[in-house]
């Protein structure tokens, strides 16, 4: 089948997670997308270590396949005049910049609707648009810290943490690639294009999910639970005989149900257990909770964790392994799903890096991630028809 996004053109201006991982997106699903970097400089993950493969950081590797690298010097008069150009011809201008730093390039939305008046023009910054935070600087960290959900990680008594992974930009870019796929579909029903402002932090509050809502009813503050659940029990991370951890997340009556079944029948010392009115209803579990973890945890810990990941799936028990990286990337089914893919680079050569999670009915293709600059030659004569010598004025001038 085709990609859904063939023929579909994107202009990236960004750098580090967030706003690379949008464009990444797009290409994987077909666009071509064309990442504007600075002279001799390039996006920042570039220089991010601590591991390079032939001088190539892992870093800007894992965020930057499917895409075209031009070097432009955006803040030169000639640079300018080469970005509006390759503004006409494309479909959609993606920054991840400061609010302020768009008009100051020449290159604000209503400059780039008067080049191309069909162009969709979308923002992703760590606040928005508008507001007293507009210029501020932010980060993963400050995000999550920001939105709250530092607040609700973490164990109780303990200072709050964030996410390992950075949920902060790698959410904002899905949600900033998700709004751009959905303008390119309106842009087909109404022929017009529009202005998208992503704000990370937005994006944040949005992942409060219940939590929020629960505050937003109740006025009770949402705290640290650890790696279990206000409400729903049982939920939590459980050491096993061997010193690793299963988590167990009982969403329902029924599993809450089948898990005590679970301990009842495989652990001896907790026959009877799922006839035990303290744990048979969710009331009665939420209020007899300490009760219910250490029978919990003493029951995970008289097994191996793979004996009791059988047993998770011999009673139907929603559970699973707490996986480390390496345990995550090795497991039989995100192998399975080509979450672990091979590309060929011509400088860092063969490396693996994670595959594409949206399955579209395409087999999945990956063009390694560009050089600085490689593909400037080839865009400005091929795309925008510069002449040889042109290009070499552009160069000689440090304009690309």
């Amino acid at each position: 089948m085709t990609p859904p996004l063939q023929g579909v053109r994107i202009l990236e201006m960004s750098q580090a997670i967030a706003g690379p991982v949008a464009a990444r997106t797009l290409g994987d699903l077909g666009a071509e997308v064309i990442k504007i970097e600075q002279p001799g400089v390039g996006d920042m993950s570039r220089r991010i270590g601590p591991h390079f493969l032939g001088g190539e950081s892992a870093y800007y590797l894992n965020f930057n396949r499917n895409k075209k690298s031009v070097t432009i010097d955006l803040r030169t008069p000639q640079g300018r005049e080469v970005c509006h150009r390759l503004v006409a011809v494309s479909d959609v201008v993606f920054d991840a910049f400061r609010p302020s730093v768009l008009d100051r390039l020449g290159l604000g939305y209503e400059t780039l609707k008067g080049i191309n008046p069909s162009i969709i023009a979308c923002s992703l910054s760590a606040f928005g648009q508008e507001g007293p935070y507009r210029e501020r600087p932010g980060f993963d960290g400050i995000v999550q810290a920001m939105g709250g959900g530092m607040s609700v990680t973490g164990h109780p008594g303990q200072p709050p943490v964030f996410m390992g992974f950075p949920v902060g930009d790698m959410v904002g870019g899905y949600m900033a690639a998700l709004s751009i796929a959905s303008a390119l579909y309106g842009r087909r029903v109404t022929g017009e294009g529009r202005r998208l402002d992503i704000s990370l932090l937005d994006v944040q509050i949005g992942l409060q999910a219940h939590l929020g809502q629960f505050y937003l009813v109740s006025g009770e503050v949402p705290q640290p639970i650890g790696s279990g659940h206000p409400s729903n029990l049982p939920v939590g991370a459980y050491q096993c005989a061997d010193g690793k951890y299963v988590q167990v997340h009982c969403a329902s009556q029924e599993f809450a149900m089948k898990t005590l079944r679970m301990m009842a029948g495989e652990v001896e010392a907790l026959e009877g257990m799922d006839e035990d009115a303290r744990f048979t209803t969710a009331p009665a579990r939420i209020e007899n909770r300490g009760a219910l973890e250490a029978s919990l945890t003493a029951g995970f810990a008289t097994k191996p964790r793979d004996e009791w990941e059988g047993l998770l799936l011999k009673w139907d028990v929603p559970g699973g392994p707490v996986n480390n990286i390496a345990e995550a990337l090795a497991d039989p089914q995100v192998q399975l799903r080509d979450m672990v893919v091979e590309i060929e680079h011509p400088v860092a050569g063969t490396y693996r890096t994670a595959g594409n999670p949206i399955k579209d009915g395409n087999p999945d293709s990956f063009d390694p991630p560009p050089t600085l600059g490689q593909d400037t030659d080839g865009v400005l004569t091929g795309l925008l028809g510069y002449s040889d010598a042109e290009v070499a004025e552009f160069r000689d001038a440090g304009t690309i």
